[in-house]
């Protein structure tokens, strides 16, 4: 999983990538559930794969490395804009949750911003396109705890980190 050290991406006859569709983050591991519960709630309201979707990025990568490599900003940049044009001109609401977070942030500056640096949406696409954002667990002041956590007693909850945290 290690990146080449000079360009930040693949190494030479390496390719690893993300898992993209709904199932790329309803769990974590079995026992573990991440958005199943969100996903399962929202689809009995109604919610399907037309308008409910799950950007998936290669977290090793740099933020512009994510559109360099895979066109991770372009997917989102396009799969909004047909979220909206489906779903009657309404625009979408986004909940970013931990580093997708600050992803979601730099893809608002990227898809405002002049092409070929960025998107080339203009100004105004996230005003014309995001009804609002609701950020989860975002780490504006880093995660101090992460490490402390996983391998103390409070990580005993965590299926695949039990076997790592004291008794």
């Amino acid at each position: 999983m290690s990146l080449d050290n000079e360009t930040g991406l693949d190494p030479p006859g390496i390719r690893v990538r993300p898992v993209f569709g709904l199932v790329a983050a309803d769990s974590f591991a079995p026992g573990y559930f991440v958005w199943a519960v969100l996903i399962a709630n929202l689809a009995r309201i109604g919610y399907e794969e037309k308008n409910m979707y799950i950007a998936v990025y290669d977290w090793r990568i740099s933020f512009q490395n994510t559109e360099v490599r895979d066109q991770t900003l372009s997917r989102i940049k396009s799969s909004i804009e047909l979220m909206v044009a489906t779903n009657g001109g309404k625009k979408v609401v986004v909940i970013p949750y931990s580093m997708g977070v600050l992803y979601f942030l730099h893809f608002m500056e990227w898809v405002e911003a002049p092409a070929p640096m960025g998107g080339g949406g203009g100004s105004d696409w996230c005003a014309k396109h995001i009804k609002a954002v609701t950020n989860i667990g975002g780490p504006f002041l880093g995660v101090s705890k992460s490490v402390a956590g996983l391998f103390s007693i409070e990580a005993r909850d965590i299926v695949v980190a039990s076997p790592h945290s004291p008794s």
